[in-house]
């Protein structure tokens, strides 16, 4: 999926003339600590701060006034993978997509981004999710797949979380077309892979937002 799926039209961004004081209001709305100013010709000139703005004494004072960060963007051609590592690396719930002009497209809010990740890995969907650990030397999914597909089950996404400090195995999370999965794990056992949770369509229901930030973190953000 691509950013221009999610593009989001409707939100005005700040511009040069505005005051502080409607960019504290508007970026306490957004739930965000910057945002993006453009000019009148639409062009982006960089990013406010909430920590530039609260220091200012007169709300009245404009933003071009101001100094301004560096912009943090993406381009609508961008995947949304890369779009979430952005978002996240940098704490933003809103960023600003732009053309080779820097000419403001529109914005992407993190509830687009969630929402789309969940779209892409079937989180609402009818289901399970079973969760494999792997050693590093053991890492493939070839044979996982196979097993999986000879037990009449379907893969609706995949998601792999990588060995890191406090993680020494490839932990990786299959979603089923299957409510009860309990075949696809006997037979995933038989072979002698590790299986660390089971979770049936009734529970993830209930951990829809939840699950979303595990894949995040899936992406190794």
């Amino acid at each position: 999926m691509l950013v221009a799926e999610i593009l989001n039209k409707d939100i005005a961004p700040l511009r040069l003339k505005d005051p502080v004081s409607l960019a504290i209001t508007k970026m306490d709305l957004m739930r965000t600590h910057k945002f993006v100013v453009i000019n009148e010709e639409n062009k982006v000139e960089g990013m406010i701060s909430m920590q530039t703005l609260v220091e200012v004494a007169d709300e009245e004072t404009k933003l071009e006034d101001l100094p301004l960060d560096e912009l943090v963007f993406v381009r609508q051609s961008q995947h949304l993978f890369e779009t979430t590592r952005q978002m996240f690396s940098h704490e933003l719930y809103v960023l600003p997509v732009i053309d080779g002009e820097n000419n403001l497209l529109g914005l992407v809010r993190k509830r687009e981004v969630l929402n789309a990740l969940g779209d892409m890995f079937n989180l609402s969907s009818f289901g399970s999710v079973i969760t494999i650990d792997l050693d590093e030397m053991d890492y493939t999914l070839t044979e996982i797949v196979r097993i999986i597909e000879t037990e009449e089950a379907k893969i609706l996404g995949i998601a792999v979380q990588q060995p890191s400090i406090e993680l020494s195995f490839y932990r990786v999370s299959i979603k089923l077309n299957l409510e009860d999965s309990s075949v696809v794990s006997a037979a995933l056992r038989r072979f002698g892979y590790v299986i660390s949770s089971e979770e049936r369509s009734e529970s993830m229901e209930h951990n829809f937002s939840d699950r979303a930030d595990e894949l995040i973190r899936y992406l190794d953000i």
